[in-house]
């Protein structure tokens, strides 16, 4: 009899292994011996997607290149093959599951997961209904938690709708690449336009979202209007008010018009306080994290990208520092409650700050085991890492550990509570409000003394004034301007992406998304921005998201195929692939509909980029491409120009001339590109050693075409 533990990477084995009693490391797996397993027992690992779906050119010559007349592509049956670089690893897992007698899911514990499992059950022959298949669920990698995971495994069959869930979302993404893609390239390209489009479901309405957005405030028309506002003052203090009701005026003249109508007049003035009430609030800490409000906090606070903050949180999930980071809850449920509850004080201790515990109880705005399904909270492990642990941590990931940290401590901490006071202050039949805080009990807000705290929040401190007494104020007209909607972050594009259904009109549809939370997963809408950047459709720009000229051009071609730029597609999908979890619904039915749904494109799309006009596009891009360049190339003498995530030749790739955009991880100025392609040395300045020590370097392009360091800067 023989159990194989099927892990997802190279590194959750190794925890798996450390965790049980003794572990003997072979080529590609380890041989395990512990009293939880009975049989003989190997732990093995996949490198994430060890089998992927195979390329088009697999079923039919004709659809190997992409042209018109081979659309659309309908496989009969949709195959997998091992990914190019993974064979050997394959074979070995391979050859261990088809002899397990018991097989053991250990992958992430999500739906992608399951995912990937399966794929390569399959892909290795290795299912046999003779078979015991077990699921290992857990949210943290810690050893004890490992170990109890694996005392308590689930029957694995009851996870399989997972499976067939994300498989048929996999494919349904296929179908819509592999023939949407060609289909809007190639009619773009008989209009002259260069370069390849790809077609997402969540990636092209998340694109039209941002595009829409940039719209918008292209298109806005700041509109003047006039406020009354007040400076007053008594003989204890000075404050400001505003009329109240809030009133906006169109002219100067409406507003001198309806001052003069209630007996005033702008300018200094006397009036009276007729009223001051006080009244105490509270305000409870934040909810503890999810995904993307992690994500969203990280941008505004440190300027990560999501996939940045992503990444950074899975090398805390493997170091068994922080819980499972692919959830979409913010609630955890009252055994973390607990354990978190025994941990106060390490936790204090890490922030080297010392706290009394308030709140000991569970509170159903943090704990609440009905709103937690697969995955809790993003909360800290019960292990307090060591200095050497936060030696090998990155900058982000000791802050996004911090971060997190101190919000779930907030959880324990006494309520922000604070006197509100708002005083009344009448100037002939004018009224005016003044409002102000004045904190009583700082409470959880402790732990965020030196974090900037919602602008919000901030409100005037005010004097002690009673009613009855007189002020001297002073009326002004300020005159102001409408607005136009912010551009998008990386954080709130995240926010934009969960409250899609705020896009739909349709009522079952925002009822859908509702439900699902928006479009993407926590998971994927990481990745999906990545891959927009990836596209060249957004760029960065000081944090802010910017559709480019080919982003602009997509969104113009996509936008009267209503299913392909709305999240109502999205909620569509997601209510049946739900289902399809559940034991609800089917995938031949899904992948049925896909297929129409593509059809319909290859009868509308080719009339859609027809009506297109393109002269502005060609201008536009013309702008964008000079904008971009940086110098000339060495090799050629063409421009120089920014791609992706390097600098390279315009007449790439039939000149390979390349420039990496950093050095040791330090990025490059303008005034360094321009002297390195001036074949000169440059100064880059700011270099961290793996310390955190920092040097500067004198480098240029070596004869290989790469940046090569000359010497240390004295």
């Amino acid at each position: 009899m023989t159990t194989v533990i099927l892990a997802e990477k190279p590194n959750q084995a190794l925890a798996y292994a450390n965790a049980l009693e003794k572990s003997d490391k072979k080529d590609g797996y380890f041989k395990i011996q512990d009293p939880i397993f009975s049989d003989e027992t190997f732990i093995t690992f996949g490198f994430g997607h060890l089998v992927e779906l195979a390329e088009p050119g697999h079923y039919d010559e004709k659809w190997k290149n992409w042209k018109l007349e081979s659309l659309p592509i309908f496989p009969e049956q949709y195959d997998f093959e091992v990914a190019k670089d993974k064979g050997k690893q394959f074979k070995i897992v391979a050859e261990l599951l088809k002899k397990a007698t018991t097989i053991i899911v250990a992958t992430d514990s999500d739906r992608e997961g399951e995912n990937i499992a399966w794929s390569i059950i399959y892909k290795a022959n290795a299912f046999s209904k003779d078979k015991t298949y077990k699921r290992l669920w857990i949210n943290s990698l810690e050893k004890d938690m490992i170990r109890t995971g694996f005392q308590n495994l689930q029957p694995g069959m009851n996870f399989y709708p997972f499976y067939q869930e994300a498989q048929t979302r996999q494919i349904a993404d296929w179908l819509i690449g592999m023939n949407a893609s060609p289909l809007y390239t190639l009619n773009l390209q008989k209009k002259g336009v260069q370069g390849t489009f790809s077609v997402g479901r969540v990636q092209t309405p998340t694109l039209y979202l941002i595009y829409q957005r940039q719209l918008s405030i292209e298109n806005f028309k700041k509109t003047p209007f006039f406020e009354i506002e007040a400076d007053i003052k008594t003989d204890k203090g000075s404050f400001k008010g505003h009329i109240s009701p809030v009133q906006r005026f169109e002219d100067k003249d409406a507003l001198l018009s309806f001052v003069a109508s209630k007996g005033a007049k702008t300018g200094q003035q006397t009036g009276i306080i007729v009223d001051v009430q006080t009244k105490e609030k509270k305000t409870n800490s934040p909810n503890l994290f999810s995904l993307s409000s992690l994500q969203s906090q990280a941008n505004q606070m440190y300027k990560a990208t999501a996939s940045e903050t992503l990444k950074a949180m899975q090398g805390l999930y493997e170091a068994k520092l922080l819980s499972y980071p692919r959830t979409d809850t913010p609630f955890i449920t009252v055994n973390e409650f607990a354990y978190l509850k025994l941990n106060f004080e390490k936790y204090c201790q890490y922030l080297n700050t010392d706290l009394d515990m308030i709140q000991i109880e569970p509170r159903k705005r943090y704990v609440d085991g009905n709103k937690v399904q697969e995955h809790h909270a993003i909360i800290p492990t019960k292990q307090i890492p060591s200095e050497a642990t936060l030696g090998k941590l990155s900058d982000l990931q000791r802050k996004i550990y911090t971060l997190v940290v101190k919000t779930t401590l907030a959880m324990f901490l006494s309520d922000y509570i604070y006197e509100e006071t708002n005083i009344q202050t009448k100037v002939s039949e004018l009224l005016f409000q003044s409002i102000g805080k004045t904190p009583k009990n700082d409470g959880w807000k402790v732990l965020f003394k030196q974090q900037k705290q919602d602008e919000k929040d901030e409100a005037q401190t005010l004097p002690l004034v009673t009613v009855g007494q007189n002020a001297e104020v002073n009326i002004k007209d300020v005159k102001k301007e409408t607005q136009p909607p912010k551009v998008f972050t990386e954080g709130t594009l995240l926010t934009a992406m969960k409250t899609a259904n705020k896009t739909v009109d349709d009522e079952e549809a925002i009822k859908i998304l509702q439900e699902v939370e928006g479009i993407g997963t926590e998971a994927t809408r990481a990745n999906i921005i990545e891959t927009l950047k990836q596209k060249e459709y957004i760029q960065v720009q000081k944090n802010k998201l910017v559709v480019t000229e080919k982003g602009k051009l997509l969104c113009q071609a996509v936008e009267k195929q209503h299913l392909l730029t709305s999240a109502e597609m999205t909620a569509k999908w997601e209510t049946y692939l739900k289902k399809i979890g559940k034991k609800e619904g089917n995938q031949d039915t899904f992948i049925d509909n896909i297929k129409k749904f593509i059809t319909h494109l290859l009868e509308g799309v080719p009339g859609d980029i027809e009506k297109l006009n393109f002269n502005d596009y060609q201008v536009e891009k013309e702008k964008e491409i000079e904008k971009n360049i940086v110098g000339k190339c060495p090799k050629c003498g063409n421009n120089i120009v920014l791609k992706k995530s390097f600098f390279g030749c315009s007449k790439y790739p039939e000149c390979d001339f390349t420039l990496a955009d950093n050095f040791r991880k330090k990025k490059l100025t303008k005034t360094n590109i321009k002297q390195l392609l001036e074949g000169k040395e440059t100064e880059i300045k700011g270099i961290k050693t793996k310390d955190k020590k920092t040097y500067d370097a004198n480098v240029k392009i070596g004869e290989k075409g790469y940046i090569e360091f000359i010497s240390f800067v004295k």
